[in-house]
């Protein structure tokens, strides 16, 4: 999924901060826009990567242990799975080459994700441990672990996965930034019946992003986002913006697959922007 919720909050905050402002006010704001504009973006590529990361393990993880209904694998053919058994312990390498190789999303992808767990995967919770090597998506290098646990079946009757977050990624010019936080994937709709589109998921949790020059951008997410599948967009949620200079709430809407979410300032002040 591509998550794009920073970039468009900053749309949205460069709405609106002209407003009031003198000349040289402007002016001063608009050399912090352009830092805030570039840190945006770069914060929207990590939120997109993180997901396709979720993705990617997620769905090879239910692929191997023959979780999903489907007689297929959702992993493509150009990814290498390799199995290595100790006597309690699962260790799955997914190796996408140094090539690339090109996943559903459309994302170019390079190196592995090394995944542990235990042999029990009917347990009603287990732990995944996994860590990147060489990783790619796209231009930019992921490098860290995640701490995965996968709940059978939540107190809906849903698979659930609550993740820990630590990344960090260094983009194509050489900047850098890292991630740490928490998400829980709730999939609600379409769990293992072997058909990706129909999947739904409702995602909660918070995370910050910090840049080297001391920048910070967090982002907590208020009411639950729904990601289907079938939508580039998210369709649904609210989330708690926080920037290095301004902050506000981005309201995805009703449920309707469309590229328009409101945004409300510190101040009240509402815009409707497009994703």
């Amino acid at each position: 999924m591509k998550n794009n919720i920073l970039k468009f909050g900053f749309i949205a905050f460069f709405s609106v901060v002209l407003v009031g402002c003198n000349n040289e006010e402007v002016a001063d704001q608009l050399s912090l826009d352009a830092i805030d504009s570039e840190e945006a973006a770069l914060t929207a590529d990590i939120d997109d990567g993180s997901e396709v990361i979720s993705d990617l393990t997620l769905q090879g993880f239910e692929d191997e242990e023959g979780l999903s209904k489907s007689n297929g694998r959702f992993l493509p053919d150009c990814a290498t799975v390799t199995i290595v058994l100790t006597d309690t312990t699962k260790n799955v390498t997914i190796d996408f080459g140094t090539e690339g190789c090109e996943v559903r999303s459309g994302h170019i992808i390079k190196g592995k994700i090394l995944m542990s767990y235990e042999l029990d995967v009917e347990a009603m919770s287990l732990v995944i441990n996994y860590s990147l090597e060489d990783f790619f998506i796209d231009d930019n290098q992921f490098e860290g672990s995640r701490t995965i646990t996968r709940l059978k079946s939540n107190q809906n009757g849903n698979p659930e996965y609550s993740m820990e977050l630590n990344l960090t990624v260094t983009f194509a010019d050489g900047t850098q930034a890292s991630r740490t936080g928490s998400k829980t994937r709730e999939w609600i709709e379409g769990a293992f019946n072997g058909n990706w589109g129909d999947n739904v998921f409702l995602i909660n949790g918070a995370w910050q992003t910090n840049f080297a020059n001391g920048n910070m951008h967090s982002t907590t997410i208020t009411t639950p986002l729904r990601r289907e599948a079938s939508c580039r967009f998210l369709v649904s949620g609210v989330v708690e913006l926080v920037r290095t200079n301004y902050s506000g709430t981005l309201d995805y809407g009703d449920g309707s697959c469309d590229n328009q979410a409101l945004f409300t300032n510190s101040e009240g002040e509402e815009r409707e922007i497009l994703l």
